[in-house]
């Protein structure tokens, strides 16, 4: 199939769609699914992962039930179906962006490093997310246990506890998303396919993390099931826009700053220039100018 500039927005626009519209009907498509896997007798089988394995809450056995059954197959699905519609703009952008005839924006100077700093600064903190629990990333979260091998345990009752970056934005993981795809569309030159690529991946984040937020307080689940009423607590707590529960007195900017994870972050940032850098000279093509200090 030859992917045009049009049809790399279709794509982009079919991700973001697809995406969002498969997490909005996720409960009945879990019950769905695992009933089929019921039927199929697939659940229940007595198999177990290693203990070694990052287990589902369910804990160390394959499909105990159907709602775990019919949770993983979900999650299968949903990653191929957006692998299948992504992947294919993103291995098209490139060509697509240097057929472009002129730049539409052509920053230089200050301005070049200006933007750079905001891309490189929101993968850095999207990046050193991962260091700190949260109900809405996948990562699992931990504690000390001397008797546990490598001496942590799963603990995910963790990540409903808002600390660091989450008392910013519950967000952190998938928002900065946001600044770096204005960023990169401008660095990228403004051009037809710079603007479906990168502002459309803005769009779609700032909307799926929306639908997300909408979904937890229609449903009260969120990725792995809680039990409890903590989920709810977590989102009366926090804030989708970054820095909106600080300024409106339900968190302390003091305990957002003590508990952020330092090291995380400064492995963060140097991460993430390290990738713009990377992105743009070898992805959005080497006549993309890189001035010099």
């Amino acid at each position: 199939m030859l992917i045009t500039t049009p049809v790399l927005g279709a794509l982009v626009s079919a991700f973001s769609v697809s995406h969002i519209g498969q997490s909005a009907v996720r409960e009945p498509l879990i019950a769905q699914l695992g009933a089929a896997a019921g039927q199929l007798g697939a659940v229940g089988r007595g198999a177990t992962l290693p203990s070694f394995w990052l287990a589902d809450t369910g804990g160390l056995e394959v499909w105990p039930d159907e709602v775990t059954a019919g949770r993983q197959v979900y999650r299968a699905g949903y990653t191929l179906v957006s692998a299948a519609l992504l992947f294919p703009a993103l291995a098209a952008y490139p060509q697509l962006h240097a057929a472009e005839i002129a730049p539409a924006v052509a920053l230089a100077g200050a301005s070049w490093w200006v933007a750079f700093a905001v891309a490189a600064a929101a993968q850095g903190l999207s990046i050193a997310s991962l260091a700190q629990p949260s109900p809405l990333s996948l990562v699992p979260a931990f504690e000390a246990d001397a008797d546990a091998l490598g001496g942590v345990k799963r603990d995910d009752a963790l990540k409903l506890r808002p600390a660091g970056l989450t008392r910013i934005t519950r967000h952190p993981l998938i928002l900065p998303v946001v600044p770096w795809g204005v960023a990169n569309a401008l660095l990228a030159g403004g051009g037809a396919a710079d603007r479906y690529i990168f502002l459309g991946l803005a769009i779609y984040a700032l909307a799926g993390c929306k639908a997300q937020d909408l979904r937890v307080e229609a449903s009260n689940q969120v990725g792995t099931v809680f039990d409890d009423d903590a989920l709810s607590d977590f989102y009366r707590d926090t804030s989708f826009l970054p820095f909106g529960a600080i300024l409106d007195g339900r968190q302390q900017l003091a305990d957002a700053a003590r508990e952020v994870p330092l090291g995380a972050v400064a492995a963060g940032l140097e991460c993430g220039a390290a990738v713009e850098w990377a992105t743009l000279e070898w992805w959005v093509g080497a006549h993309v100018p890189l001035p010099r200090l």
